[in-house]
């Protein structure tokens, strides 16, 4: 999957495109951030946290993580995608 912009979220061109390939590269990433993307998602994701982490660490359609994760309406694991950029943190 390839970025795009979405323009439903209130977060700049940039600041999207850094966070998407940030969480991408999530096993890459230092056990202390790692920690904090889990702890973010946990956040803003609620019950649906772990469907989030996955849909946004592999880049995986919202469809089929909605799909594995038995979540009803894919609108939900978009609104907390979008509660997931905008409080991603800056010193991520």
């Amino acid at each position: 999957m390839k970025f795009r912009y979405k323009r439903g979220i209130p977060v700049p061109y940039a600041r999207q495109g850094y966070i998407y390939f940030k969480s991408l590269r999530f096993s890459g990433l230092p056990v202390r951030e790692q920690e904090r993307i889990r702890r973010l998602c946990d956040c803003v994701g609620g019950n649906n946290g772990q469907a989030l982490l996955e849909h946004v660490t592999t880049g995986e359609a919202v469809k089929s993580v909605c799909q594995r994760h038995y979540i009803a309406s894919p609108t939900t694991l978009y609104r907390a995608l979008k509660r997931y950029y905008v409080r991603f943190p800056q010193d991520l």
